[in-house]
């Protein structure tokens, strides 16, 4: 397997992770509204992490993915 093809698998699997927090089963460990984080909920703290964390990892694979020639 090419290293461009590696990249684009590990991206392919942190899309796929990304997607899985944002759905149910594992979004009823954020779906709360209790903690107030930022004076936001917590339901609404998880999503809005999850868009940053996925904008971040976009970069990163952006960044590794110019690297090759």
């Amino acid at each position: 397997m090419k290293r461009k093809d590696k990249i684009n698998f590990y991206f392919f699997l942190f899309s796929i992770l990304i997607l899985a927090l944002l759905i149910f089963p594992i979004y009823s460990i954020g779906n709360r509204v209790d903690p107030f984080i930022f004076g936001i909920p917590f339901s609404l703290f998880w999503i809005v992490s999850c868009i940053l964390i996925q904008f971040v990892g976009i970069l990163f694979f952006l960044f590794i993915d110019k690297e090759e020639p």
